[in-house]
């Protein structure tokens, strides 16, 4: 009898162990919701409503713990079987992380298995090492500003005149005074500039637009064209686009993402793709072939960033005096270029939209960009003109629209080391969740527990954030961007005005920034001369916004007047 109340006792012990086992242990030191660490669920209850009723990820995970707390750093609880999340809010700790703290953070675990089964072969989805390292080199000089205006730039500025032509269009006829959604315009028209800066090949997709809807206004549709091939290249980053989402916030997204690659639709996606890409590879290679070496050496003949990657590659390859690898088995070339297909033309395309949202919404703002522009552009300025005009007015809205849009709200890094966040010990090993979205007052930092690379920045550029700069962040106002010079009494840009976290920043920074913020210019640089932006009736107003993989309003909306 003895032996088995002891047996019994024994087991009843092992489960009470085992249950306790199941809590949420978080890291000491660091803050966190009490409440939250009583129950084996942890934050999991109070994350699930907000992110139903506001429909964003990120802004619902800093809402429950750093907001809720009042801290900049916190920690977000989860059954032991997961670590805990550490949340970083502050702004100034962020810049420093992402710049010059390189040695002590790299990609985090989650991040690189929601891109890596996909894209394994991309930069994206490889932690900091040798080989990432000679990738990114092959790569970078895509990014140089000289090849990017020559080669990027006319298309990007050619994409924008047909988005206006398809807006004169609908403003002149089926939605004459009427509010119409700007988001597939600005996605065909992003996707027509990135395909053929990363491709060399015209997509055409905004022009088949404007035919159809011509069509549509004379009542001769049955008479349309076939789809161009852009037609199936959107069709296949939309899909990518939606499935990287909605696999990001299953509870299992690596593994989700890791099962997608097996289904028909992903074949069908690298399948579609990889073919448009290999044609255009094959014709650049014989293209690049024929040529002698001394034109090999030159620039002059790239057209785009896949043109300049396989010139080298062929000059390379005859200087060895060894055959030239199949470019079209390059796995790494193609991972490559998949990922800018489709975070170029999604992150563009939102960002857009959310210009044009604050453009009516202020249009004290739009009038003096205008004034602005109209003062240093002729009516239809070249796109040399457009890149080379020294507007710190035009320089501010585009940074003020990166900043408000927060379009990529957050990102994840690791500590590799033992380090410290605000005087907080953080353990390697940890994943660290960063708000890049620069919306709101940031919570108040003891100065002194600061690391030393924050406290520097500080005495180099001084603190926005406690000056003019940061004052109502959560409205959108370029000016803040903006200092007088004290010796000629001329406004100019100040880009240190703010932490600048739109594109990440350092190694691991957004590698299309500079196609990007060119892109950006261009588009509204011409749409602004060009439209006026009118108020949004009251339905249409709202600021809501919906985070897939990049963050958009909720109501895409714009009205508009031809000048």
């Amino acid at each position: 009898m003895l032996l088995y109340c002891l047996f019994g006792f024994s087991a009843v012990a092992f489960i009470v162990m085992a249950w306790r086992m199941l809590y949420p242990k978080p890291y000491p030191g660091i803050p966190y919701n009490e409440e939250s660490a009583k129950r084996i669920t942890g934050d999991v209850p109070d994350l699930i409503p907000v992110i139903k009723a506001t429909n964003e990820f990120s802004s619902s995970v800093f809402a429950i713990t750093t907001q809720k707390l009042g801290v900049p750093i916190a920690q977000i609880l989860f059954p032991a079987i997961r670590k805990p999340l550490i949340i970083l809010e502050d702004p100034r700790e962020i810049e420093d992380i992402l710049l010059r703290r390189n040695k002590e953070f790299d990609k985090a675990p989650t991040a690189i298995d929601i891109f890596q089964p996909m894209f394994p072969h991309a930069s994206i989805s490889q932690y900091t090492t040798p080989k990432l390292r000679a990738q990114k080199r092959l790569w970078a000089d895509v990014m140089n500003t000289e090849f990017i205006r020559r080669a990027a730039a006319p298309n990007i500025h050619k994409s924008t005149f047909e988005l206006l032509e398809l807006w004169r269009l609908k403003a002149s006829t089926v939605y004459r005074d009427q509010p119409f959604s700007t988001l597939e315009d600005f996605q065909n028209a992003a996707l027509d500039a990135i395909w053929v800066a990363v491709v060399g090949e015209e997509p055409g997709v905004t022009r088949y637009e404007i035919k159809k809807l011509q069509e549509q206004i004379a009542g001769t549709s049955e008479d349309l064209p076939e789809p161009p091939r852009g037609a199936f290249l959107k069709e296949e980053v939309a899909y990518i686009g939606e499935t990287i989402a909605r696999n990001s916030n299953s509870p299992v997204p690596g593994w989700s993402q890791k099962l997608e690659t097996f289904t028909p639709r992903y074949r069908k996606f690298r399948g579609n793709v990889g073919t448009e890409i290999g044609l255009a590879i094959r014709r650049a290679v014989d293209r690049f072939q024929r040529l002698e070496m001394g034109n090999l050496e030159a620039d002059e003949f790239d057209t785009c960033m896949m043109d300049l990657v396989l010139r080298r590659q062929v000059l390379e390859a005859k200087k060895a005096k060894v055959p030239l690898t199949d470019p079209t088995k390059n796995q790494n070339m193609l991972d490559e270029m998949f990922v800018m297909l489709v975070a170029g033309h999604d992150s563009t395309a939102n960002t857009l939209t959310w210009f044009v949202k604050y453009m009516g919404a202020h249009p004290a703002v739009q009038t003096e960009l205008r004034t602005a522009l109209r003062a240093n552009l002729d009516s239809v300025p070249t796109v040399e003109r457009i890149l080379e005009a020294d507007i710190p007015y035009l320089d501010g809205t585009c940074e003020e629209s990166f900043r408000l849009a927060g379009v990529a709200k957050g990102n994840l890094r690791q500590s590799v080391v033992d380090t410290e966040i605000l005087g907080c010990k953080i353990p390697k090993g940890a994943e660290v969740f960063m708000n890049y979205h620069l919306d709101r007052a940031p919570a108040p930092v003891d100065e002194s527990k600061r690391s030393t690379g924050s406290q520097a920045a500080i005495a180099k550029h001084g603190n926005g954030l406690d000056a003019a700069p940061g004052r109502d962040l959560g409205t959108f106002e370029p000016r803040r961007w903006l200092v007088k010079d004290e010796k000629t009494g001329k406004e100019t840009f100040n880009p240190s005005a703010l932490p600048s976290l739109a594109f990440g920043g350092g190694y691991r920074g957004c590698f299309g920034r500079k196609l990007a913020v060119m892109e950006f210019r261009i588009i509204i640089t011409l749409l602004i001369l060009n439209l006026e932006f009118l108020e949004l009736p009251p339905e249409y107003k709202t600021m809501k916004a919906s985070e897939k993989i990049f963050r958009r309003p909720d109501m895409p909306y714009a009205k508009i007047n031809l000048l």
